[in-house]
């Protein structure tokens, strides 16, 4: 293949994944209109780079028109998960969490390309949480229980360069959103190994969790999650302990 070629291969390559980076929960049907705006591309190359992508079950489509992700990616999703060594880490501590407690439990994977947390796991528990990021959610690495779990167990100097490229927005009325406020709560949480929210995420739920190391650095967190109601602070700080003690037979915490 000569360069020029290759470049071209290259090319049609990142287009067909800014096609299926434009999708997200805030959007998840996008009409071709929106999908050629959104990854700046010519109606008619949109048209031609979706339908391969439909073909090959990337993408699928609506009667309506509007395209939507494909099963196919649902499936390499599952592959993903499974090969995570988080995902290896966790299942046993994950499985005794949600015996001991009864509430749900989920597994969180952090992307430094981004300083986004991805859901990549969950345990169901006996009580469900009122509201719950579901499995394969990606979110801003900010405020609540995941967040400052993986936030605390970077080093200082790790933690100053990282607190002031995050994306802190308004989820509740009690989401931190300063840069300051945030690291001092995270601060807060390193004397303790653990993190503890409630309705700074999610109105009505509260979560402790406490990181995952792999190779001695952190890569995720572990939560235990459930209805603010079933969580005053006491319970809160005793289900962080109880992570920590769970983890710890397979991890230095």
């Amino acid at each position: 293949m000569t360069d020029p070629d290759r470049r071209r291969g290259v090319r049609s390559v990142e287009r067909a994944l800014d096609i299926l980076s434009a999708f997200s929960a805030a959007h998840p049907r996008l009409q071709l209109a929106e999908l050629a705006e959104a990854v700046g591309l010519p109606r008619p190359s949109a048209h031609r780079i979706a339908a391969s992508l439909i073909d090959r079950g990337f993408l699928r489509q609506d009667p309506d028109g509007a395209y939507l992700l494909g099963i196919r990616l649902l499936e390499l999703g599952s592959q993903v998960a499974q090969s995570s060594p988080i995902t290896h880490l966790t299942e046993e501590p994950a499985n005794e969490l949600v015996r001991l407690t009864g509430e749900t439990v989920l597994v969180a994977e952090v992307d430094w390309t981004d300083l986004s947390v991805v859901i990549i796991g969950k345990r169901a528990g006996d009580h469900p949480p009122p509201a719950i990021s579901p499995v394969g959610r990606r979110m801003s690495l900010a405020s609540g229980g995941l967040a400052k779990a993986i936030l605390l167990a970077l080093p200082p100097d790790e933690l100053t360069a990282v607190l002031p490229r995050l994306r802190l927005a308004a989820r509740t009325a009690l989401t931190v959103v300063d840069p300051k406020r945030l690291r001092s709560a995270v601060e807060a949480c390193r004397l303790t190994g653990y993190a503890v929210q409630s309705g700074e995420f999610l109105p009505g739920t509260a979560a402790a969790a406490a990181p995952v190391f792999v190779d001695g650095r952190v890569a995720g967190a572990l939560a235990v999650v459930g209805a603010s109601a079933r969580f005053p602070r006491r319970r809160l700080d005793e289900t962080g302990q109880l992570i920590l003690r769970v983890l710890s037979r397979t991890q230095p915490v």
